[in-house]
């Protein structure tokens, strides 16, 4: 009901409308299903037997004391763990986290803005530093941003991933006409594994630059930034390579107008060596 409510919203009164409906309608139908479960269970006592007497259950006070010897060996034992994982991870880790990067957001260029995150979008997100921004280059294209960061122990990797330009503009009413898919970029000395998006903006060419960035494998090569396995069994090689969230980083670059592949593509390259800086 809720899912026909927010499609009818949107075909009648358009896609900003869903947003309007989306916590009203939740709510509502929330109170609606807990109201009718609470009358449901009232018809459902009314109608139904009496129930047997319920016999009460002694309880029964125990007493445990334990040795103060376990607790020390406890203690010493969790930080015996404790310091080889880290030891573990750091030791593999190394060279990885040395090649940490930023963006520079092109500030001095024309009409430069901040574009505004909705709060839902940073409840999703749970980001811990990024935003977005919108210019006019040089020759007059119009140029959109968005950078996010995560710090370690706070990184929305897997559910990032899936919101992808090719998932997500498409959503937007935007069609994609061309995937070139990932590949691994040298920017300034950094590794960055970049993916590349064509799509039509009612008539106009919009070119995408998608990277994101979580430190946990060199990207020595395409298929270190692609093959994640996140099942259990996967999971525990990731452990035994000695790879580990240690933060993550999100970028991509939007330019409208370009009608040939390559000049804009040369152009986000262009514009990613001004943003990309090591760190």
């Amino acid at each position: 009901v809720r899912t026909a409510i927010l499609v009818w919203m949107g075909a009648n009164h358009g896609t900003q409308s869903i947003e309007a409906w989306h916590d009203p309608a939740g709510l509502t139908i929330l109170m609606v299903c807990l109201f009718g479960l609470w009358a449901v269970s009232l018809i459902m006592q009314r109608f139904s037997p009496e129930s047997l007497p319920s016999r009460a259950v002694g309880s029964t006070n125990l007493s445990l004391r334990v040795p103060a010897q376990l607790f020390v060996a406890l203690a010493i034992w969790l930080l015996l763990v404790e310091g080889a994982v880290q030891a573990w991870y750091r030791s593999h880790q190394s060279a990885f986290a040395s090649s940490r990067w930023f963006a520079r957001w092109p500030d001095s260029e024309q009409a430069y803005k901040s574009v505004n995150i909705p709060p839902e979008t940073q409840g999703l997100l749970r980001y811990d530093d990024g935003g977005g921004a919108t210019w006019n280059g040089s020759d007059s294209h119009h140029w959109m941003m968005y950078f996010f960061r995560w710090l370690p122990g706070h990184t929305a990797a897997l559910f990032v991933k899936i919101h992808r330009p090719d998932i997500c503009l498409p959503a937007s009413g935007l069609t994609m006409i061309r995937d070139d898919g990932i590949r691994l970029l040298t920017m300034n000395g950094v590794n960055l594994p970049v993916r590349s998006y064509r799509f039509d903006d009612h008539g106009v060419p919009l070119h995408v630059l998608y990277c994101y960035w979580d430190a946990r494998s060199s990207y020595e090569n395409v298929n270190s930034a692609t093959e994640e396995d996140w099942t259990a069994r996967g999971r525990l090689r990731a452990a035994w390579r000695g790879r580990r969230e240690i933060g993550a980083q999100m970028l991509e670059l939007v330019v409208w107008g370009y009608e040939d592949q390559g000049e804009g593509e040369a152009a986000l390259h262009r514009q990613l060596a001004q943003i990309i800086q090591p760190r």
